[in-house]
């Protein structure tokens, strides 16, 4: 089972990507999209998480990659 990071650097790097609005959550990616809303803190973190498993892996294509 692989462990997540819960280093306070990479923590609090995500954590500040993450917002309240209108008593919705969003994120924010490094490319400047908001990705939400969620009804839940826990569902915007964990997404926040599978977006970024997937840029790493090269899964997901972002537009800096598509040129």
């Amino acid at each position: 089972m692989t462990q997540l990071n819960t280093s306070k650097s990479s923590a609090g790097c995500r954590s500040n990507r993450m917002y309240r609005e209108d008593g919705d959550w969003f994120f924010k990616t490094r490319e400047g999209d908001t990705v939400g809303p969620f009804q839940e803190e826990l569902e915007a973190s964990t997404q926040l998480e599978i977006y970024i498993r997937l840029i790493s892996s090269g899964l997901l294509a972002t537009e800096e990659g598509l040129r």
